[in-house]
């Protein structure tokens, strides 16, 4: 006999073909099972688009051997035959890729991503962001709703109408999830009620004084500040930006479309300082930013950089050509993944190239995005949606 929250998730899914209704239904119904486990979750390895909710790419995994193999993370994930394609990069934790596949998402064994996934459920929602991972709950947001599925099983918690379309739209912190769509909403982990709506921007990074979002709307880009409670702190209009912004220690950074990085103080939004760089353009998906570094991808150029934290001081640039996606920090190492030619991990100090792994040679695709794993890189390619496990 199904379970009683195997009984929910399909009644949740019936429900959600309805614009609207699935609040409704919550409502009436009042017994959505409630997430009751604990929120330290310390195995998660990337739990949401840019690795934490600040976005700034860092990782403690260590990078592929040079003379790594590729195998194709989505082998087992079928639907009658055909192999499912991802609408984003997964969240990774405990050993297992969180995979949108644009109506659901897929649990793949790392380890064995040949066999059948762990689970896989059809939420009969578009699912493009990347997920979140919290409280042993995989977020996943659809366009109008937001999705809380248990981690292990897949099977359903709640459904809060909220929803987003972007990669970085979904960032847990603490027990509240947060969610960019319209405008950012914060919603209570353990019921999916909303806490509060708020104006603000489509993408979305959590530091430790706010909510900081972005919208870019008729070529003019937008930086929103707002507290934990909702309530507006400040409002940059910097120039267009496509990419999240990162937080890290009371500092936001961002970078707009002709190629300006902008440190900017969390708190007050005092412009810290600004660079303009030649070969940096358009950058979709934004910046990383570790310790004293600042990791900026050449977007549509041709030349990534690091950046002093502190001043903006360029330490060394790569010829890198186009760089779509984030880059990613090691403890001494920063990998790019190259949008035309594949990936390449660089010392973090100097700027010396260590490793590449080339298009060609692991069947790659153009790479628009990479998400680290213990001595390993999940690599979408860009004109297949397709991943690539280098391992």
């Amino acid at each position: 006999m199904p379970s009683r929250r195997a009984y929910l998730s399909a009644l949740g899914a019936v429900a959600a073909g309805a614009a609207g209704c699935v609040g409704r239904v919550r409502d009436a119904l009042d017994d959505d099972p409630a997430v009751t486990g604990p929120c330290d979750d310390p195995d998660r390895t990337w739990p949401t688009a840019g690795g934490d909710a600040g976005r700034t790419g860092r990782t403690d995994t260590a990078p592929p051997a040079t003379d790594a193999d590729a195998v194709d993370l989505l082998a087992g994930v079928r639907d009658d035959g055909r192999r499912r394609l991802a609408s984003s990069l997964p969240a990774v934790g405990d050993g297992v890729a969180y995979v949108p596949t644009g109506g659901g998402v897929a649990a793949v064994d790392v380890d064995d991503p040949a066999s059948d996934p762990v689970w896989a459920r059809d939420l009969d929602a578009d699912v493009d962001a990347v997920p979140a991972l919290a409280c042993g709950v995989v977020f996943a947001a659809g366009l109008n709703r937001l999705f809380a599925l248990d981690a292990e099983t897949g099977e359903t918690y709640w459904q809060a109408d909220v929803g987003g379309h972007e990669a970085t739209a979904v960032a847990p912190s603490d027990e509240t999830v947060y969610v960019a769509g319209v405008a950012p909403v914060a919603v209570d982990v353990r019921t999916g009620d909303v806490e509060w709506r708020a104006d603000g921007g489509d993408t979305l990074a959590v530091g430790v004084n706010g909510v900081y979002s972005t919208r870019n709307a008729n070529g003019v880009g937008d930086l929103y500040a707002h507290d934990s409670e909702g309530e507006g702190r400040w409002h940059l209009a910097p120039g267009k930006i496509v990419g999240s912004a990162s937080v890290l220690d009371r500092t936001v950074y961002v970078a707009d479309n002709r190629g300006t990085v902008y440190a900017v103080d969390a708190t007050t939004g005092v412009t810290r300082w600004s660079r303009s760089l030649d070969g940096v353009e358009k950058v979709h998906s934004g910046l990383a930013v570790r310790g004293d570094d600042v990791v900026v991808p050449a977007g549509t150029g041709d030349r990534s950089a690091v950046l002093d934290a502190a001043t903006g001081e360029t330490r060394w640039r790569a010829d890198t050509g186009i760089v779509t996606g984030r880059p990613v920090v090691g403890g001494d190492w920063v990998a790019f993944g190259r949008t035309n030619v594949g990936v390449t991990v660089y010392d973090r100090a100097t700027g010396e190239r260590r490793a590449s792994w080339t298009r060609e040679e692991y069947d790659l695709g153009t790479v628009d995005g990479l998400v680290p794993v213990e001595e390993g890189f999940v690599v979408r390619g860009g004109t297949t949606s397709g991943l690539a496990l280098i391992r």
